[in-house]
């Protein structure tokens, strides 16, 4: 049975829907009139990408997009570009005053706050219907990933390893070390002879920090920590949850490998900052590769995050699709969203954007194997070889934002063990409150 409000439904079926579609493309065709019910649908969708940039990216996603107006040419679709740092936000805006999009692309970090502002609108009326257990079982990521209270909200769009580790291989001797502890020394002598930092990371809370939490994150993990307990209570409030803290703290006064001037840089200064070589080494996301490609070429290398006894496990997440509350063609916002995670849509992208595909039985196109692909095998390869399940618990944006102004006090002076209690106090009294 439908949860949805009577006065949100199509009206019609899914079948009906796409039938009555497909008959007004042919009535067209021959020159008949069409049945009045075949007027044009209309969604309007939200991505961070402009697809009139000349980014790899952007070109990717538009190749996607391209593949669900031949398959439904009697949908128009329109794509506005929201900056990704403020879409969470600008999505609950519009929703909640009735002038949202039908369709959003976000980060994994924002959908339990959508679900949780009443923003998104569950699929499972209009997505999978019909799907045999084979086909749901075809997502690399968990299916229930993106399942809240039985509802799926919203469905991967692509898939990134948040944790890679990034170095400039034309300027330092081998490849970095897994160790953490070895890995001042490693970056030193190319730190002091190009006179830049040996490693950048940003504690900067615009975009909800994700630059800082896809890094902190599984370094907790390898420290025998958590981010978020099962019971929803924090997990870094201890002395295994200090260590990574304690480690980014002597690569800033210690071995001066890092400046304290990482409280103010986002996402993006990290990105731009190797891309002009002011960096030895940063960690960041799969997805913005291709990015750092166009500047750098060959001399980019990647690793796997290091960690205080070997490299941390990969930390996988990705860019989902959701449809709001805001839809009004809810059937053709569907069919929007099975169009760009189909198994055409998702090679398109990888070959085109080079980003890891959402669904499995894609790896067994030939691409995969040619030396272009190479960047997305290390990010399949890394998670398959340490596959650490996790789902974000709802309020997420505000424990992302409040652990990195913790961070940031820390460089500041004050003491690892009391910022974080501090946090997980705060976190207690906003979950309970």
């Amino acid at each position: 049975m439908s949860t949805l409000p009577p006065d949100n439904r199509t009206g019609f079926s899914r079948r009906k829907f796409v039938m009555t579609t497909a008959l007004g493309t042919a009535a067209a065709a021959l020159g008949l009139s069409t049945p009045a019910i075949a007027k044009k649908a209309k969604i309007v969708y939200w991505s961070p990408l402009d697809p009139k940039a000349n980014n790899p990216r952007s070109k990717g996603e538009a190749a996607m997009i391209e593949i669900f107006r031949k398959r439904h040419p009697d949908i128009e679709v329109e794509v506005q570009p929201v900056p990704w740092q403020v879409m969470g936000q600008q999505v609950i805006q519009a929703v909640l005053a009735g002038t949202g999009p039908d369709v959003a692309q976000l980060s994994t970090t924002n959908l339990p706050d959508q679900v949780g502002a009443g923003t998104a609108a569950p699929l499972n009326e209009f997505f999978a219907k019909g799907w045999s257990q084979a086909q749901r079982d075809d997502f690399i990521l968990p299916w229930e990933n993106t399942v809240y209270d039985g509802q799926k909200m919203a469905v991967y769009w692509n898939l990134q390893v948040n944790n890679e580790f990034w170095y400039l291989k034309d300027t330092v001797d081998g490849q970095p070390p897994m160790n953490w502890n070895n890995l001042p020394a490693f970056l030193k002598p190319a730190a002091d002879k190009h006179r830049v930092p040996g490693f950048l990371l940003g504690l900067s809370q615009q975009g909800n920090a994700v630059q800082f939490i896809t890094w902190l994150i599984p370094a907790l993990w390898a420290c025998g920590a958590d981010y978020v307990l099962p019971g929803g209570e924090v997990g870094f409030a201890n002395d295994n949850g200090a260590k990574p803290f304690e480690w980014l703290l002597e690569m800033v006064r210690k071995h001066k490998m890092t400046p304290e001037s990482i409280i103010s840089l986002t996402r993006d200064n990290m990105l731009d900052a190797i891309k002009v070589r002011k960096a030895i080494s940063i960690p960041l996301q799969s997805n913005t590769v291709s990015s750092a490609r166009t500047s750098l070429g060959d001399a980019l290398a990647l690793a796997r995050q290091p960690g205080p006894n070997g490299p941390c496990p990969a930390f996988a997440s990705g860019k989902f699709l959701m449809m709001t509350k805001s839809c009004k063609e809810r059937e053709a916002a569907g069919l929007f969203i099975e169009a760009l995670v189909s198994p055409e849509a998702q090679i398109a992208n990888a070959k085109i954007a080079t980003e890891p595909p959402v669904r499995k039985s894609v790896l067994k196109d030939p691409w995969f194997s040619t030396p272009e692909a190479a960047d997305v095998r290390f990010a399949l390869d890394y998670m398959s070889a340490s596959p650490h399940p996790f789902k974000y618990p709802k309020g997420t944006d505000y424990l992302q934002t409040r652990i990195a102004l913790a961070a940031q006090q820390m460089v500041t002076g004050r003491p690892v063990r009391q910022a974080l209690q501090e946090v997980a106090d705060e976190w207690e009294k906003a979950r309970k409150g």
